[in-house]
Parts: structure tokens; C-alpha cells; sequence
């Protein structure tokens, strides 16, 4: 796995372009991980995992709608889980 840092790609965006493996972007001031890139090219190999981590956080986001009371919170697990057997036999 190739590394880069966000000022290299700051300094000259077009080296992602030049990217066929996995990268990681890091700060390297601080040698924090601040994302990973794949290339489009292997999209389809990836698009079932963005799907559930799409759908992870959207349930995330969703789910202090519902902690006010119990009964809520049941249906809204419910739901969460008749939308999850659907997204995975589509």
C-alpha cells in the first residue's frame, strides 16, 4: 500500500491519477491517517462494502430519533432490520 500525504496531493492533485493500488493519505506532520484511496477502477469489487457502510452510517445518524421511548426504538429497529434483509438480496 502506497502512502501519500494531503500536501503532496495539495501541492499536485493530479498524482491520484497516477494511482492503480490502494493509498493511504496521511498527515504526515502528525502521522495521522486521514483516509484511504482506491481507485474508480476497482469499483466494482468495492460497491457492495459502500453500500453497507453507507447504510451503517445513515443508522447512525438515524437512530437518536428514536432513543426518546421504548416503543419507538422497537419499531425503528424493526425497520432497520426488514431494510437490511432487503439491501442484502438485492
Amino acid at each position: 500500500m502506497k502512502t501519500i500525504s494531503i500536501s503532496e496531493i495539495a501541492k499536485k492533485p493530479s498524482l491520484l491519477d497516477n494511482i492503480d493500488d490502494v493509498a493511504q493519505i496521511v498527515n504526515k506532520k502528525t502521522n495521522e491517517l486521514k483516509g484511504i484511496f482506491i481507485s474508480a477502477k476497482d469499483m466494482p469489487y468495492i460497491q457492495k462494502i459502500l453500500e453497507e457502510l453507507e447504510y451503517k452510517k445513515w443508522q447512525q445518524r438515524n437512530r437518536g430519533l428514536f432513543e426518546s421511548n421504548e416503543e419507538s426504538v422497537e419499531l425503528f429497529e424493526d425497520a432497520i432490520e426488514e431494510l437490511g434483509d432487503r439491501i442484502s438480496y438485492d
